[in-house]
C-alpha cells in the first residue's frame, strides 16, 4: 500500500456520461469539416472571380483611345479595317453636301428619313466636329452634346444618323447603353487617372460609337475638287528714276550735320537700310516662288490598289507581310510596296487584275515545279515576288479580257468591267437570296424528338399486330 492514497475509488472520479450517441460525434465533426471546406471553397471563388474582374477591367482601361477624358464602349480589335476612312474633314462634310446634293440616293434617303438637307449638314459638321482628324472615327460624344454643338434637337441628330447609315457615310460600331459594374469601376478609374481625383457623379452610361467614312460609291461619283490657280507673285518694280544733276545750287551743305548724315554711305539712316530692306524683300518673294512650285506626290489609280490588295489576299509570301493583323489589328506594312512591284514589273492593272496575276503566277509555278515556301523561311518576300513577277511576260491578254470581251461598255478597261459585273452579280444574290429562319430552340428539337420516338413505337406495334394477326390466320 502507497502511503497517502486511499484504496478505494471516490464516486466523483468516474468517467463522465458521453452526451453524444454512438456515430453522432463523428457525424458532427464530418459536417465541420465540409463546412470549413465549403467556406474556403467560396472564397477560393470570391478570390478567383476578383482577379477575372481586375483583369476585365484591365483589359477594358486597354481599350481606350490615348487621350481620352471619359469612358467609351470598346471596339473589337480589326472591326474598322472594312470601314474607309476620310481623307479630311472638310473633304468629308463636301462629300456628304454632294451626295445628297447631286445624287438620287442621297435625296431619296433624305426623303425617306423627313430631314432638310441643311439640318443634314449642320448634324454631319457636329459629328466631324468630335471625330478623329486623321480618320473620322471614335465619334463617342452623347447626343445631348451633339444637340448643343449644332443647336439641333435630339430627334434631328437622330434622324441624321439615320441618313449617315443608310448612304454608308457613318457606321455604328457599338450601341450606346447603361453600364454594369465592371465599366462603371473602369470608368471611374479612368477619371481618377485622367483627373487625379475620384468622380463626384460616376458614369453610369455610354454613348454610342460611331466611325464616319467616305464609302467608295461616293468617292467614284464625287468628281474631283478643281485646284485654284494661283496667281504668279512677280516682284514689284520700281519707276526708274529720274537722273539727277547735282549743281552748286542744289549741292547739300557739306557743312550741314543732316545733309551729311543723309549722304554718308555708312549711316544706318542711309542706303544701308534700304540694301537691307530690299534683301529680305527678294528673300521673301524667292521663297514664296519655292512654295508655289512644289507639287504634291500623285495618288496611285485604283485600279493599281485594287490588283495590289488581292495580290495579297492570294499569296502566302505577302499575306504576313502586308495588310491587317486580325488578332491586334495593327497595320503591318504598308500596300504601296506591293503597288510599286507591279509597276516596276511593268504589269497594266486596267488589263490584269490582281485575281489574274496571282492565277498567272500559280499556273507558272505548277508548270516548274515550284512551291511557295513558308514565312519563316524567308528573307526578304517582296523581292522574291519581285523575282516572279519577272519571268513572266504581261504583254498578252488577260483572263479577264477573255472573259469580258462581249460585255465590255465603250472606253471602259477590262479590269473596271470585271469589277462592276461582279458587283452586280453580289447585288442579283443579295437581292433573291431567302433568308433562313432562326434556328429551333430546345424545347422545339426535344418536342420532334419526342414525337418521332411515339411515331417509331406506334409503327412496331402494328407490325407486331399485323404479325400476330397474320399468325392467327395461317394457324
Amino acid at each position: 500500500m502507497i502511503s497517502g492514497v486511499s484504496p478505494e475509488v471516490n464516486a466523483t472520479d468516474r468517467a463522465l456520461p458521453n452526451p453524444f450517441a454512438d456515430g453522432e460525434w463523428e457525424a458532427l465533426v464530418a459536417a465541420a469539416v465540409a463546412a470549413v471546406a465549403e467556406e474556403e471553397a467560396a472564397q477560393a471563388q470570391l478570390d478567383s472571380a476578383d482577379a477575372q474582374a481586375e483583369a476585365v477591367i484591365a483589359e477594358l482601361l486597354e481599350a481606350q483611345p490615348v487621350g481620352s477624358r471619359a469612358f467609351s464602349l470598346p471596339i473589337a480589335p480589326g472591326a474598322c479595317t472594312r470601314i474607309l476612312p476620310w481623307h479630311s474633314r472638310a473633304y468629308w462634310l463636301s462629300l456628304c453636301e454632294w451626295v445628297i446634293t447631286h445624287t438620287d440616293r442621297g435625296q431619296a434617303a433624305l426623303k425617306r428619313h423627313g430631314i432638310a438637307a441643311a439640318t443634314f449638314i449642320r448634324g454631319c459638321a457636329a459629328h466631324a466636329e468630335v471625330a478623329e482628324s486623321a480618320t473620322g472615327r471614335r465619334v463617342t460624344a452623347c447626343l445631348d452634346t451633339l444637340s448643343s454643338r449644332s443647336g439641333l434637337s435630339v430627334d434631328q441628330i437622330k434622324r441624321c444618323r439615320r441618313v449617315l447609315r443608310m448612304l454608308e457615310l457613318g457606321v455604328e460600331q457599338a450601341r450606346g447603353k447603361k453600364l454594369n459594374g465592371l465599366e462603371r469601376e473602369a470608368a471611374a478609374r479612368q477619371y481618377e487617372q485622367t483627373h487625379g481625383k475620384a468622380p463626384v457623379r460616376p458614369q453610369s452610361g455610354a454613348a454610342s460609337v460611331w466611325s464616319l467614312s467616305a464609302p467608295q460609291w461616293a468617292v467614284e461619283a464625287m468628281p474631283a475638287p478643281k485646284k485654284k490657280a494661283r496667281p504668279s507673285r512677280r516682284p514689284r518694280r520700281r519707276p526708274a528714276r529720274a537722273p539727277r544733276t547735282t549743281t552748286a545750287a542744289t549741292r547739300p551743305d557739306s557743312a550741314s550735320p543732316r545733309s551729311a548724315e543723309r549722304s554718308a554711305p555708312q549711316s544706318p539712316r542711309g542706303s544701308f537700310a534700304l540694301d537691307l530692306s530690299a534683301r529680305k524683300d527678294s528673300l521673301t518673294r524667292k521663297r514664296a516662288g519655292e512654295k508655289n512650285l512644289t507639287t504634291t506626290t500623285p495618288m496611285r489609280p485604283l485600279a493599281l490598289q485594287r490588283a495590289a490588295a488581292e495580290l495579297v489576299e492570294r499569296i502566302p509570301a505577302l499575306r504576313g507581310l502586308v495588310g491587317i493583323d486580325e488578332l491586334t489589328g495593327q497595320r503591318r506594312g504598308h500596300i504601296g510596296s506591293v503597288c510599286d512591284l507591279l509597276v516596276e514589273a511593268g504589269i497594266d492593272t486596267d488589263r490584269w487584275t490582281g485575281v489574274d496575276i496571282a492565277q498567272a503566277l500559280t499556273l507558272d509555278g505548277i508548270a516548274r515545279g515550284w512551291t511557295w515556301p513558308t514565312t519563316e523561311s524567308m528573307t526578304s518576300p517582296l523581292r522574291l515576288v519581285a523575282w516572279r513577277l519577272r519571268q513572266l511576260d504581261w504583254s498578252g491578254i488577260s483572263p479577264t479580257e477573255r472573259k469580258v470581251a462581249d460585255r465590255q461598255h465603250a472606253a471602259e478597261a477590262p479590269a473596271a468591267a470585271s469589277y462592276r459585273l461582279v458587283k452586280a452579280r453580289r447585288t442579283v444574290l443579295a437581292a433573291t437570296e431567302t433568308v433562313q429562319a432562326p434556328p429551333a430552340s430546345a424545347e422545339h428539337r426535344q418536342a420532334l424528338r419526342a414525337q418521332f420516338a411515339a411515331d417509331q413505337a406506334a409503327r412496331r406495334e402494328q407490325a407486331a399486330r399485323n404479325a400476330a394477326a397474320a399468325a392467327i390466320s395461317v394457324a
